[in-house]
């Protein structure tokens, strides 16, 4: 198994299952002693949004699932994917303790890593 895997999440939280996977496997990849390192990019963003109540629509929030990860592995935003969606890191979750990264720092997740699965 590689020891060093980047998770990226491009995808909205809803409406596809993939962020909801990604989270799952992380999640399963903790449990067999892999910290996997996660990036959000694009669509994905979306994820870590601050005040989101899926509930009140009937769908499953993964927020404390997110808080977990967050705690255990650490989360990076592409800073890039924040200025083409007009984000501000303060729209963001704060309890989430997101690291910013720069294109430069995002290339070097990407290189560091012997395996990359997009979601």
């Amino acid at each position: 198994m590689p020891r060093r895997i980047l998770l990226v999440v491009k995808n909205p939280p809803y409406g596809s299952v993939l962020a909801a996977e990604c989270f799952r496997i992380a999640t399963a990849m903790i449990a067999m002693d892999v910290l996997p390192q996660m990036l959000f990019f694009d669509d994905g963003l979306y994820c870590l949004l601050e005040g989101q109540s899926p509930e009140q629509a009937g769908l499953q929030s993964f927020h404390e699932r997110l808080k977990t990860l967050a705690d255990l592995v650490g989360l990076y935003v592409a800073e890039e994917s924040l200025h083409r969606r007009n984000l501000e890191k303060t729209d963001l979750d704060e309890n989430l303790n997101l690291k910013t990264a720069s294109m430069e720092e995002v290339t070097r997740l990407f290189l560091e890593n012997e395996t990359v699965i997009t979601f």
